[in-house]
């Protein structure tokens, strides 16, 4: 299996995975796996704002085709391989899981649909109702049975919950999402791990008391600007604190209003550092920055996975606490394998086995010098040599405002 920027496929590729799609209002199956590409399904994939697809690779002589060496198959050819490359489960299987696959949908989209109504929908927030606060609850309830630390599924949601049409509510459900495994690799309870969901469901909450134009303003921020901007982690605790007493812990609020400090104290609202900020602070603030980068904003691109993750580890020790990165490093790879890479050479590979530093796997090169093992993090050979970015990616590199979220 290879991963495949949607820009870069070709007509007759074989999905690997079931390809999943999600609005504001709809969350539901594209494609199923074992489907044959057409130029109109991947059309739709690029019009639905689908990132990249898994698709079958050819591991009869255990190497991996690039994307240029597909052609599409005839009928003939289609009717003979198919069965090959993909073969059909058994029929209990195949309903166990499309309804698995259907319960999850039905989350997502009453997570979406919930969380729209609690930012978007109310105008100006003072406190939530006993409704809003237990269906925040529920959404939590199926992100704990859901992901788990399942990085698999984590990672398929993410991509289908970045649309370009971004708004704060799906940026706090992604956040979520990742704090979810995060808490899962430092071996967290259940009942905390749930405390870390609700807290970064509501996280930016604060948000939707704040002027809507400075939030999508699309250039540079002024002080005055920024200033009401740091406002939102007060608010949104004492949007908290005012809803039904007992309502949240005191744990569940100090992510709200502690998930923008740093580590080294140079953050905001009070500028406390080090272990004094609350663990769930720490986590949330790792997946907000993360989600912040690789999503579309106004103001600029997103960042690729590689690039958002270079800068956490790079931070880590001054914005974010070390285990927490290290936790999510572990949570959220940005090259399983399978994944098509580009190196800072030039040429092209694929994953064919992690190290303990995810950012430098073992790669297969598939294009010059074909079928050659690389590994990145324990062949001295190859210390000088990079994973850029997905193949077909492109570097946007470090811009204005770029962390703003």
């Amino acid at each position: 299996m290879i991963i495949v920027p949607v820009d870069k496929l070709i007509e007759g590729m074989v999905l690997a995975k079931d390809v999943a799609t999600t609005s504001a209002t709809e969350y539901r199956t594209l494609l199923m796996r074992g489907t044959y590409l057409t130029a109109e399904m991947i059309a739709m994939l690029q019009n639905k704002g689908i990132k990249s697809v898994n698709i079958i690779g050819d591991e009869i002589n255990n190497t991996f085709p690039s994307p240029e060496s597909f052609t599409r198959p005839t009928p003939s050819e289609t009717a003979e391989e198919a069965p090959q490359l993909f073969p059909v489960p058994e029929d209990d299987f195949v309903d166990d899981a499309a309804a698995a696959e259907e319960i999850k949908n039905r989350h997502i989209t009453r997570a979406l649909s919930t969380l729209n109504e609690i930012f978007e929908d109310n105008g100006e927030v003072k406190e939530l109702s006993q409704q809003a606060v237990e269906k925040v609850n529920t959404i939590a309830d199926d992100i704990l049975v859901d992901i788990g630390n399942d990085s698999t599924y984590l990672g398929n949601q993410m991509i289908a919950l970045q649309n370009y049409d971004d708004y704060t509510y799906k940026h706090c459900l992604r956040v979520s999402m990742l704090a979810t495994s995060v808490a899962g690799e430092l071996g967290l309870s259940k009942e905390d791990t749930k405390e870390i969901i609700v807290s970064a469901l509501l996280h930016d909450i604060g948000k939707s008391n704040i002027d809507h134009d400075i939030i999508i303003k699309p250039s540079k921020l002024t002080e005055a600007e920024f200033a009401e901007i740091k406002r939102h982690p007060h608010i949104g605790y004492n949007i908290l604190k005012n809803s039904n007493a007992n309502t949240f812990t005191s744990n569940v609020l100090a992510g709200v209003l502690f998930h923008q400090e740093k580590f080294d104290g140079t953050g905001y609202p009070t500028g406390i550092k080090g272990r004094d900020i609350p663990l769930i602070a720490r986590i949330i603030a790792v997946c907000d920055v993360f989600d912040a980068l690789t999503s579309n904003r106004p103001y600029r691109r997103p960042w690729s996975v590689a690039e958002a993750e270079e800068y956490i580890l790079g931070a880590s020790g001054t914005h974010f606490d070390y285990e927490v990165t290290a936790a999510f490093m572990k949570a959220f790879n940005p090259y399983p394998v399978g994944t098509m890479i580009s190196l800072s050479d030039g040429r092209h590979g694929v994953v064919i086995a992690q190290n303990q530093n995810v950012l430098r796997p073992v790669v297969r090169i598939v294009d010059q010098n074909l079928g050659e093992e690389i590994d990145l993090m324990n062949d001295y050979r190859f210390l000088s040599l990079m994973v850029v970015g997905i193949y077909g990616g492109a570097y946007t590199g470090l811009t204005e405002d770029t962390l703003r979220k």
